[in-house]
């Protein structure tokens, strides 16, 4: 399944059959390579929230993965970004930018073996992410949150935990080199002025289907 250019494309984020974080993006290459995205200013979104409305990092991480949720809808905040999701390897690749649209940096989003369906892509997120500056330097985030959700009922497993860090280090390795994706692509992208906002397409909510 390929999507042209300028369609309309769920990223969904889940698990235990059900999307708790789910994006929309236009399409900006669908190839051999992979799914680029284009993410706008105030896109739409749906994000997992506590049942009681607060955000899921304003309580300890081991509450995070206990207490009840909810979804909320919201729209995508700050600058557009770039989300990239390769053919091959279980992560994506975000293109982050400033005000003025200037490029600020890649994120690397560790993630499960992605699903493709007629509307988009469903993975699960693995908590455990780097960030690399424009110069190709790169640094862990949140392991304090990987190391707390490994082994807990629907997540990842001990006997996953070092092939999920070892993605992370390719990543860094390949940014240092210099290597595909961090070859100079999209650092300065624009979008296409002939898009308008998108919206956030029936069939968002459907199960979802990714492993942790």
């Amino acid at each position: 399944m390929k999507w042209a250019y300028g369609e309309t494309v769920l990223y969904r984020y889940g698990r235990q059959g059900r999307a708790r974080f789910v994006r929309v993006g236009r399409v900006i290459s669908d190839d051999a390579d992979g799914l680029a995205l284009w993410i706008a200013p105030g896109s739409p979104q749906v994000e997992s929230v506590l049942a009681d409305g607060r955000p899921l990092r304003s309580v300890p991480i081991a509450d995070r993965a206990t207490l009840p949720r909810a979804q909320r809808r919201s729209t995508w905040r700050g600058s557009g970004i770039v989300h990239f999701a390769p053919a091959v390897g279980d992560w994506s690749l975000w293109w982050f930018f400033d005000a003025e649209q200037r490029f600020k940096g890649w994120y690397g989003n560790l993630e499960s073996p992605r699903t493709r369906w007629e509307a988009g892509i469903d993975t699960a997120d693995r908590a455990l992410d780097v960030w690399i500056t424009p110069d190709r330097v790169g640094r862990w985030k949140d392991e304090d949150e990987f190391a707390a959700l490994t082994g807990l009922p629907g997540r990842w497993t001990a006997e996953q935990a070092p092939a999920i860090r070892a993605t992370g280090e390719h990543l860094m390795r390949l940014a240092a080199e210099g290597a595909p994706p961090f070859d100079g692509r999209w650092t300065g992208y624009r979008p296409d002025p002939s898009w308008g906002p998108v919206t956030l397409p029936g069939g968002w909510d459907r199960p979802h289907h990714a492993g942790p």
